[in-house]
């Protein structure tokens, strides 16, 4: 009997123990993924503990790490939504000077982060758990061809002038009429004047962190462990949190180069009856987030029936990949064929429709030597209905 129970307890310490490991995914530029536990990743080098020992490998090598946590349930919260396309998800405090200052309210231990004025594009006192919603807003934002600071109110309204300040209990801006103060409870959200916001990316090695509540931060500095991350933002805030709150770290200034942060060298769209789509960079079609079988993406491009997007790659690269699927925001109706070109060579064609195949996941083409490369959105069986096509995580990979 006692041997029975120590077997038992034995068995249950091994699963706790089990449950506490992290396991991660590593892809890297040469085709390789590594499957098993991060262990560390210090000065630009990754280590990784598999059944068959330790591998080291060089972030500048690395497409992204994958880490086996989910999503934290939606929790009231605010959003700064930067010129880089990061997103930082929390309490939006109060303004100091040229510094907005906004705390996580899942990292109850986080200092306030100091986020420069500059940096920022638009700022939500209440960022929706609705993903239509945050669309309509994001829609909304942009939509504003503007040389003042916007200001939305929650009753529908905008009024527009020069940002001031704000604190937990009123907002101050100037405008026409002089210098305002409203409550704070009756702002929405408001966006920074788009010829101020001003946000350089710096060329060398830096990483783009997913973090579980929503959080899309980008990492000049990083340390990881088993147990913890430190890191040191672009804008210089300091992070510390568990490896428990990271879903993704993606290595940015090495030989992976993101489609979306290269400059297409034309887009050519055939409307179907009327109504024109332009592409978007980082979000689909409806300008809002990436999100196709229930998984959202920082990184690709939003596209419609009938268009194509030509880049010019003068034999720079070696490889790309990426997936490809219909958005979460198409209904029943929506049906296309896309088609990868490389040199004026059909290279890859898909039909992706409601009731078949929602996403696919590319074969990497190999782009030795290659000039061009085309993608393409045609229509499907129900003309241009709902055809709103994301193409996610595309990279092209840089060559030796």
């Amino acid at each position: 009997m006692r041997s029975m129970l120590f077997c038992l307890l034995f068995i249950l310490i091994g699963l706790i123990f089990q449950s506490q490991i992290q396991a991660a995914e590593l892809e890297l530029v040469s085709g390789k993924k590594l499957d098993g536990t991060l262990i560390e990743i210090r000065q630009n080098q990754l280590t990784m503990q598999m059944k068959t020992g330790r591998e080291t490998v060089a972030a500048a090598d690395t497409i992204r790490v994958n880490l086996d946590h989910h999503r934290l349930p939606w929790k009231k919260t605010g959003m700064l939504r930067l010129a880089n396309h990061d997103q930082i998800l929390g309490d939006l405090v109060r303004s100091e000077e040229e510094y907005l200052l906004i705390k996580m309210n899942t990292l109850p231990g986080q200092p306030e982060w100091r986020v420069p004025l500059e940096t920022v594009t638009a700022a939500f006192f209440d960022w929706p758990a609705s993903r239509f919603t945050r669309t309509e807003l994001l829609t909304k934002i942009d939509l504003q061809k503007q040389n003042d600071d916007l200001f939305f109110l929650k009753n529908g309204d905008h009024l527009q002038g020069e940002f001031i300040s704000f604190n937990e209990k009123t907002f101050r801006f100037d405008s026409s009429a002089g210098e305002t103060s409203v409550p704070r409870g009756g702002i929405q959200c408001f966006c920074f004047n788009p010829e101020l916001v001003n946000f350089p990316q710096p060329d060398q090695l830096r990483y783009v962190l997913t973090l579980t509540n929503g959080t899309r931060v980008t990492i000049s500095e990083l340390a990881v462990s088993q147990e913890h991350v430190a890191a040191k933002t672009l804008f210089g805030a300091s992070l510390t949190c568990p490896i428990s709150m990271v879903e993704t770290i993606t290595p940015r200034g090495g030989k992976v180069i993101p489609l979306s942060d290269v400059n297409p060298a034309s887009y050519q769209f055939t409307p179907y009856l009327s109504r024109k789509w332009d592409w978007q960079r980082n979000r689909n079609v409806l300008r809002g987030p990436l999100v196709t079988e229930g998984t959202e993406y920082f990184s690709g491009l939003g596209m419609h029936s009938a268009s194509e997007l030509r880049y010019q790659l003068d034999g720079k690269y070696s490889g790309f990949q990426t997936l490809v699927g219909l958005d979460e925001a198409t209904t029943a109706r929506g049906d296309v064929d896309v088609l990868i070109l490389v040199d004026q060579r059909v290279v890859f064609q898909q039909s992706l429709s409601e009731e078949q195949r929602r996403m696919v996941e590319v074969p990497r083409i190999d782009m030795t030597g290659a000039q061009e490369l085309i993608l393409k959105v045609e229509f499907g069986k129900n003309a241009d209905m709902d055809d709103h096509v994301n193409w996610l995580r595309p990279v092209l990979l840089r060559s030796e």
